[in-house]
């Protein structure tokens, strides 16, 4: 069984929520023609991933453009699924108190939310750097107005071949080995990863060990241009008939780009089944230690 997901490398109009609505509609139709079965959007899609402003006008401006599932802006992407009977995976800063919260909804192929992800391990560094007379940008994280999420919960999302679960992390959730173990221990097979970040061989390392020691699949989208760029899916199957194999599906290079990646599902849970050993030792040790509250987001 084969499960396609087009992971949607594409520049934003910055916080022009008309223009990125326009473009993500007719990515997804592109993705769609290409046979995907979900397509995911990079981080902060609706506002372009763009940092708030250190002003006070500025930031309460960037906190009002914080949209909810009954906006126009997500409405037509319910529609969209739902008319072409697609799942799509959008992002955008979602309306919350006290904070905006830095989010990812999958809509399934009835127009339906399935899940809906804030992360978690936001980026909120830096609060101190903004009780400075002249704060340096640079010092502070992208995050440092959002509110964060509080749990890892995973869904169904059928394909045209059939029925996979999937979670999600976003960005600097994929650097923290908690958060895909905790989608692994609830169910997990496929985990899609938003991103706004510059990327490197260590990020990709990273992913590439969030795929193996979870026994899941992974897809990375981020935004282009250089230094950026470089989405990404992930195969947990490490070695097949004895002999180690690559488990890069498909990578794209620093340009505007829809990365089509076939995850192959069979292949995924017969891998883990020969592997099972390490999943429940994983589920093992996690009852028996203590994960920081901080940790998961509570």
């Amino acid at each position: 069984m084969k499960f396609n997901v087009a992971l949607l490398q594409i520049a934003a109009f910055r916080n022009d929520q008309d223009k990125n609505l326009a473009k993500g509609v007719e990515a997804c139709l592109q993705a769609k023609e290409l046979g995907a079965d979900l397509a995911v959007f990079r981080e902060l899609w609706n506002i372009g991933a763009t940092p708030a402003p250190l002003d006070p006008e500025g930031r309460r401006a960037w906190i009002a453009s914080a949209v909810d599932r009954k906006s126009r802006f997500f409405q037509a992407f319910a529609a969209l699924a739902r008319d072409q009977e697609m799942n799509i995976a959008v992002t955008y800063l979602e309306a919350h108190r006290p904070l905006p919260r830095n989010s990812a909804s999958i809509i399934n192929r009835q127009g339906e939310v399935v899940l809906n992800y804030s992360k978690v391990f936001i980026c909120d560094f830096g609060k101190d750097e903004l009780e400075k007379a002249n704060p340096c940008a640079a010092d502070i994280g992208c995050d440092v107005y959002c509110s964060p999420g509080e749990t890892f919960d995973v869904c169904a999302v059928e394909g045209s071949k059939g029925q996979v679960s999937v979670g999600a992390m976003i960005c600097a959730d994929r650097e923290f080995p908690e958060a895909a173990t905790e989608l692994m221990l609830n169910g997990a097979e496929l985990v899609i990863v938003p991103n706004a970040c510059t990327w490197d061989d260590i990020r990709a390392a990273g992913l590439k060990t969030r795929a193996f020691e979870n026994l899941i699949g992974v897809a990375m989208t981020n935004y282009p241009g250089p230094g950026n760029g470089r989405s990404q899916a992930h195969s947990c199957v490490a070695w097949r008939a004895g002999q180690p194999v690559d488990t890069l599906i498909a990578e794209t290079g620093e340009q505007e780009q829809i990365l089509f990646a076939a995850f192959d599902m069979e292949e995924i849970r017969e891998f883990r089944k020969t592997e099972l050993w390490r999943m429940d030792y994983r589920r093992a040790w996690h009852h028996t230690r203590a994960i920081p509250n901080r940790a998961l987001g509570r």
